[in-house]
């Protein structure tokens, strides 16, 4: 039997952390009987009703995603669960600096995130730092760029034809 949730934030299955196995015991489900399921855990009518509405946005959002998008998305998600509350903080600090950015700094940060990706975490921060990157970039923009990334998961490059 799959385990219950209670509507505490920490455990709910719309919640970071918990999605991922909630999704799992709820696969074989049509998006209809998922949404109902998830309207049938323990305490998800004790919760307010706009964070109820963004729970099922959340699930209707994962359910129209490429299951490899999908994946990476709950990846994220998991990434940022483990963030201490204050990274947790300058991850969003960094979302909306970036939707804050006039258009052409935006499209400059998406290309270097989107590079950034296929770099393994551990090497990602000497690239922020190196000479090119800080020629390119603001501090704060290279701030940004790695909140941003601590919680995306590497994405390694297909290999391209031989």
């Amino acid at each position: 039997m799959a385990p219950r949730y209670s509507a505490q934030p920490e455990n709910h299955p719309g919640q970071a952390g918990h999605l991922p196995e909630w999704l799992n015991n709820h696969q074989n489900l049509t998006p209809k009987q998922q949404e109902d399921a998830l309207r049938r855990e323990q305490g998800f009518n004790r919760l307010p009703q706009d964070q109820q509405q963004r729970l099922v946005n959340r699930l209707h959002t994962l359910n129209s995603r490429p299951p490899e998008e999908r994946q990476r998305m709950l990846q994220r998600n998991e990434m940022f669960e483990r963030l201490s509350p204050e990274q947790k903080s300058g991850v969003r600090g960094a979302s909306q600096a970036f939707h804050e950015m006039p258009a052409n700094r935006q499209s400059d940060m998406r290309r270097a995130f989107q590079d950034l990706r296929s770099v393994p975490p551990e090497q990602r921060q000497s690239i922020l730092n190196s000479a090119r990157f800080q020629q390119q970039f603001s501090p704060q923009e290279r701030t940004v760029l790695g909140n941003l990334l601590s919680v995306e998961p590497y994405q390694p490059r297909a290999a391209g034809p031989p």
